[in-house]
């Protein structure tokens, strides 16, 4: 007999109790199966094959058949003649039929001993085929385990609390610092980048009770039915839907997150204060926005700053405004909401650009434009945005306005493409001495062009330049040859070979 089958018989008959077996039946009609433990003129006591040991009262006892074997008897029997497969799984049914539980794992794995690749058996086992080995289900757990394991550690991760994470992440962990983005920054810093500041134990949003006041005020001095809508650098007083309101902030938010990951200010250059907050004014149309302007200018006594304003805005669709509070003003009619969600990314650009460096040096067109396009771009993919002082709609989806080719930013490239190729590009050193309203959509479009170019050849260095230029220890071209060793010339020859290598830096 197989080794297993003799263990199988041993613990059957190791259960077996030394007294005779019986099958007890009472008056009432139930029966006993077991082995007599004891017996008196008053009781017997049974250890039954599934119930556990019962005492049952010699007055209550209808018979007492001693002729058939206990179960457990008659299974150690039959499996010590079980030696085939056949035989075994004979035992199994009859084992089944009989009520049996735990001693069908003995059998199935009996029947294994003799028949290693025998699927049902291993199937009622919970057993797995993995590759070409047969595995119980710890044995998959273990060896799932080790693969993953090995894996993991293959890609250069270590174990950490649970978690398989990068060395420098452990590092970083173990050091209680957070992870945000790519960065992984103290906890003071990761809240700072929201927005909020600790005050009374507790992080609380930075401006959100200033801004709410602000809306409050708004509503009961202009007249104007307002919504405010808080973000870590934007407060949003919203005449358009809350959706849209939040979307904005949101989308703001994202350009914010491209000029810090592009400049990489410090806190000087960038102070993220209550009053370096910006404040998004958006109204539905025309006559909400004039309204809310000559609050605006009565407010912050903007017309003593810029003469002529309170008439010049009623000609714009948008305004932004860097001294005193630092503020966009943007209405919707008529374009969508996509068209307008960009204009006001792109002024809220105009003013990061113009406040960095904590000063109010305000950089050339062609790089105060260009930055914003740039900024749109990163954060939303797209820009509708066209500054020219031609209104909102030019070129927006649905207004039923026919746009220039350059409207559709999805175009710049290979339309800058063919322009370079065919020697028709305006030179930037024109580009840069030429002011807003001189600006066409192409100078426009190329000025993005070359800012992005410069990012992308070095983003240290267009740190360098924007830097120099703000502080106006020197010119323009002379910051830009100081940053880059380039002049506008050669940094002209250098954008059209990179827009020519279809826009890779060489």
């Amino acid at each position: 007999m197989p080794l297993r089958s003799l263990i199988l018989a041993a613990l059957l008959l190791a259960w077996l109790p030394s007294a005779a077996a019986h099958t007890v039946r009472t008056k009432a009609g139930k029966v006993y199966e077991g082995a007599i433990v004891s017996r008196s003129d008053t009781e017997i006591v049974i250890d039954t094959t599934f119930d556990g040991q019962k005492v049952i009262p010699t007055a209550e006892i209808a018979a007492v058949d001693d002729a058939v074997p206990p179960l457990r008897e008659q299974l150690a029997y039959r499996a010590g003649l079980a030696e085939d497969v056949a035989a075994r799984w004979d035992l199994y049914t009859w084992a089944h039929d009989k009520g049996f539980k735990k001693e069908l794992t003995f059998i199935l794995e009996a029947i294994i001993d003799v028949a290693p690749d025998d699927r049902r058996a291993r199937k009622l086992l919970g057993h797995k085929k993995v590759g070409s080995t047969w595995m119980t289900p710890e044995e998959e757990k273990r060896h799932l385990e080790q693969a993953f394991e090995a894996e993991q550690r293959a890609k250069g991760l270590v174990p950490y609390k649970g978690e398989w994470v990068t060395p420098k992440e452990r590092d970083a962990r173990e050091q209680g610092l957070l992870k945000d983005g790519d960065d992984w920054v103290t906890e003071e810093e990761f809240h700072r980048r929201r927005g909020e500041q600790m005050i009374g134990g507790k992080w609380v949003k930075l401006g959100h009770a200033e801004g709410k006041a602000l809306t409050e005020r708004i509503v009961a001095e202009a007249r104007i039915p307002i919504s405010y809508h808080w973000g870590p650098h934007f407060d949003a007083h919203a005449e358009v839907s809350p959706e849209l309101g939040q979307r904005i902030v949101e989308a703001c938010e994202s350009a914010y997150a491209v000029m810090r990951r592009t400049l990489r200010p410090t806190p000087d250059e960038y102070p993220e204060v209550l009053e370096e907050r910006i404040h998004l004014f958006l109204n539905k149309k025309i006559p909400g926005f004039v309204r809310f302007a000559a609050w605006f200018d009565k407010t912050y006594d903007v017309e003593s700053l810029t003469p002529g304003w309170k008439t010049a805005i009623q000609r714009q669709h948008a305004w932004w405004h860097v001294q005193d509070i630092r503020g966009v003003g943007v209405y919707q009619f008529p374009n969508t909401d996509k068209t307008f969600v960009s204009n006001v990314v792109h002024n809220a650009g105009l003013v990061l650009l113009t406040r960095y460096k904590a000063n109010y040096a305000f950089p050339s067109v062609w790089l105060l434009e260009g930055f914003s396009y740039y900024l749109e771009l990163e954060a939303l993919g797209y820009t509708q945005s066209f500054t020219l002082g031609q209104g909102g709609g030019t070129g927006g989806e649905g207004t039923g306005m026919a746009g220039p080719l350059w409207a559709d930013s999805a175009k710049w490239r290979p339309a800058l493409r063919d322009l370079v190729g065919q020697g028709q590009d305006p030179p930037l050193r024109r580009i840069a001495k030429m002011t807003l309203d001189q600006f066409r959509y192409v100078e426009l479009v190329k000025s993005w062009s070359v800012v992005e170019f410069l990012v992308r050849w070095d983003a240290a260095r267009f740190k360098t330049f924007i830097g120099l230029s703000k502080d106006r220890s020197k010119t323009e071209e002379e910051a830009l040859q100081a940053a880059y060793g380039v002049d506008y010339r050669a940094l002209d020859e250098k954008w059209r070979a990179y827009v020519t290598a279809d826009f890779k830096v060489p």
